[in-house]
């Protein structure tokens, strides 16, 4: 993996009233700094685009182990389509916790793929190829 890889994934995003939402995305790596950090810039195909999601993992040892931490970033930009200025508006009702919920989830996945494929990183490497 290196700067510039894209990344597709699908997922059906439960939000919090039970309903549930199937989504595409397209991420680009934009950083890989092995074994310190990596980042993405995510476009999901929304019914609008919106102007920049990016997410940044970062990695260090603790111990015998890895501590995973997270940011993101979204600049939802000038929205028009109904169905996102409302998530924009009620994010926090609407679907805040299903993200903090998953987010945490995937920084269990990713410290235990760390810790299990021979360091941190490793996994990624062998999911690209490296």
């Amino acid at each position: 993996m290196d700067w510039g890889t894209h990344i597709m994934a699908e997922e059906t995003v439960m939000m919090a009233d039970s309903t549930d939402m199937d989504l595409t995305g397209d991420s680009i790596v934009v950083t890989f700094d092995a074994p310190n950090s990596f980042s993405l810039v995510v476009n999901p195909a929304l019914p609008e685009q919106v102007r920049k999601i990016q997410w940044w993992f970062n990695m260090s040892p603790e111990g015998d182990g890895t501590e995973v931490s997270h940011e993101v970033e979204v600049d939802w930009g000038e929205l028009t389509h109904e169905m996102l200025v409302g998530l924009h508006d009620n994010y926090e009702q609407v679907c805040a916790g299903v993200v903090r919920t998953g987010m945490d989830q995937t920084l269990t996945n990713l410290k235990g793929r760390a810790e299990d494929s021979g360091g941190m990183f490793g996994w990624l490497k062998k999911l690209f190829g490296g």
